[in-house]
């Protein structure tokens, strides 16, 4: 006979488990849980004309879906929302270094989707208590791309940080007693950090990589002798002692990729030795059978 009092304990105490189960391993993404939805652009009767508008208007847990268009404006983002680009190769902010930041985030802010240029210092800010997920995102084209003051535990990853002037992705460090900007135990991850000045500055205490898979950084010149599409040596974080230990040998696209044309000096070294060597045992009896052939004195 089944006791339905422990039974029901049971059922009760897995109920709670899955539940804390879900908070804890719950991974960055927007999605709509009893939330309202804004949508900016499109033909839609109701629609927002503006990114700023619709955030003006929305409140903490709120989703904002953003249609593919050209946005000249700068946005800052004071709640705690998502926004969402519908393709971030057509989903643009422009900045038109109209002011020093394209996009202002503040506090437990998901944004994806997007292309934000044009910043005459930054492309994204993420400024306060963190808690920020900025993901998917090419930011290219200003003085500094990502800059982060003040963060803790906000994530980085799966963005293209190309093409800004100074900086691919600065994190703060610095403190007083009338101001503390420490920035540290944010992770930043997947990211390809092409042709800018200078790809990062870090002298906080931040994760360069996530679950032995870093960045891809396009000035890294180290070898990957496993073929594993993870470089052998740490790359360098400049401004600190902060290191990528697992740099990435191929610009991430959802996958670890191997690089195709690999070339290892020492063993490029030793195939020459080996191929000489080779060269003179091969002409030795040639070069014997000549001269016996054509100098040999009768």
């Amino acid at each position: 006979m089944i006791d339905m009092k422990k039974m029901t304990t049971i059922i009760i105490s897995s109920i709670l488990l899955f539940n804390l189960l879900l908070i804890f391993f719950a991974t960055a993404s927007c999605e709509e849980i009893n939330t309202n939805t804004f949508y900016v652009g499109g033909s839609n009767e109701g629609n927002y004309s503006s990114i700023q508008e619709a955030i003006n208007a929305s409140s903490d847990g709120d989703t904002i879906f953003i249609y593919a268009g050209i946005y000249n404006e700068t946005i800052v983002v004071n709640k705690s929302i998502c926004l969402i680009g519908e393709n971030k190769e057509t989903t643009i902010i422009n900045g038109n270094n109209n002011s020093d930041f394209v996009v202002w985030l503040f506090y437990k802010v998901n944004i994806t989707g997007f292309t934000i240029q044009e910043g005459p210092l930054f492309g994204i800010l993420i400024d306060g208590n963190g808690y920020c997920n900025t993901f998917q995102n090419d930011i290219k084209k200003n003085r500094i791309g990502i800059y982060v003051s003040g963060s803790i535990n906000s994530n980085i990853f799966n963005n293209t940080i190309s093409s800004n002037s100074e900086i691919g992705l600065e994190i703060e460090n610095s403190s007083n007693k009338f101001d503390i900007l420490m920035s540290e135990n944010n992770t930043i991850y997947h990211n390809n950090f092409i042709n800018n000045s200078q790809h990062t500055n870090d002298a906080s205490n931040n994760f360069w990589s996530y679950n032995n898979e870093g960045n891809y950084y396009d000035d890294y010149t180290e070898f990957d002798k496993n073929n594993d599409g993870i470089g052998d040596e740490p790359y360098k974080i400049l401004g600190g002692s902060n290191v990528d230990e697992y740099p990435l040998m191929m610009p991430y696209s959802g996958t670890i990729k191997l690089k195709e044309f690999y070339i290892d000096d020492e063993s490029l070294y030793t195939m020459l030795i080996v191929g000489m060597v080779v060269a003179v045992l091969f002409c030795l009896p040639i070069a014997y059978v000549w001269y016996r052939k054509y100098y040999k004195v009768k």
